[in-house]
């Protein structure tokens, strides 16, 4: 039987396998070390790699004498072609391996430790060299092709470097003032409302994003304010309102007629 040379699954090496990877948020932004087990081409164990049964050992090819080319001469011209006994290996074997059928490799599970970049993107892949499906030369295996999934954060949404948060406060905060716990990726910190805060009104957080890939800057962090207004209130509570209203109105009032009489 010839020995098989001709079972590569591309070119040159092994088969590059493509998976993808789901992360969560915070392990994007600062990085982890993951195990991921695939199907693909590893070494035949019953024969380790060499296509033939244990102890067997491939003999020259009688016919090309171990070339893997038969040469012919046809009149003044001299022919060659890939000899046909031993498909052009230049070596023969009694019988095959049962498990992998000379091929020498097989289809099975291969884990990898993965290490993720600290500020890795959503789709953003990964190639971890030689790391693929095996070569059944042994030479060349094929490349890991990862690509991550990020996972949505409830807190956190990122633009570039940059993340966003909301914050919910009280109309009675944004109209008086005051102070909110706010998160950030390195724990909570203390915010000062300013009096008069509107509803979708921001405040950046210099330097609390993400740290750029490459560099030691980092992205910053925008604090969206989402004014809640109250669906039930007291019989207190509705007249103060109103009265607050009132005054309102007579104060726009009064600006009014002393810009008429001006």
């Amino acid at each position: 039987m010839a020995l098989k040379n001709m079972f590569h699954q591309k070119a040159f090496g092994g088969q590059d396998v493509k998976i993808s990877l789901e992360i969560s948020f915070m392990e994007a932004v600062q990085g982890c070390t993951k195990t991921v087990t695939f199907q693909t081409a590893v070494p035949c164990e019953t024969c380790d790699g060499t296509g033939v049964p244990p102890g067997t050992r491939p003999e020259t090819c009688r016919a090309c004498r171990g070339s893997g080319m038969i040469f012919m001469q046809r009149g003044p011209f001299r022919l060659q072609s890939t000899c046909s006994q031993c498909g052009g290996s230049g070596k023969t074997v009694k019988e095959f391996c049962k498990s992998c059928k000379g091929d020498r490799v097989v289809k099975g599970s291969k884990t990898v430790r993965l290490d993720v970049i600290p500020g890795i993107e959503d789709n953003e892949t990964l190639r971890i060299f030689r790391s693929g499906g095996a070569d059944p030369e042994g030479n060349q295996p094929g490349d890991l092709y990862v690509t991550i999934k990020v996972r949505e954060d409830p807190v956190f949404r990122r633009e570039g470097p940059d993340i966003h948060v909301d914050a919910v406060i009280s109309f009675t905060q944004a109209i008086l003032g005051g102070t909110i716990q706010v998160p950030t990726l390195t724990g909570d910190v203390v915010l000062k409302v300013r009096q008069g805060t509107q509803h979708g009104q921001k405040v950046v957080l210099k330097g609390k994003g993400i740290k750029s890939r490459g560099s030691s800057l980092y992205g910053n962090q925008y604090v969206n304010f989402r004014v809640t207004i109250p669906m039930n209130l007291t019989h207190r509570q509705r007249m103060l309102i109103e009265e607050f209203a009132k005054e309102g109105q007579q104060g726009e009032q009064e600006r009014t007629a002393a810009g008429a009489s001006g």
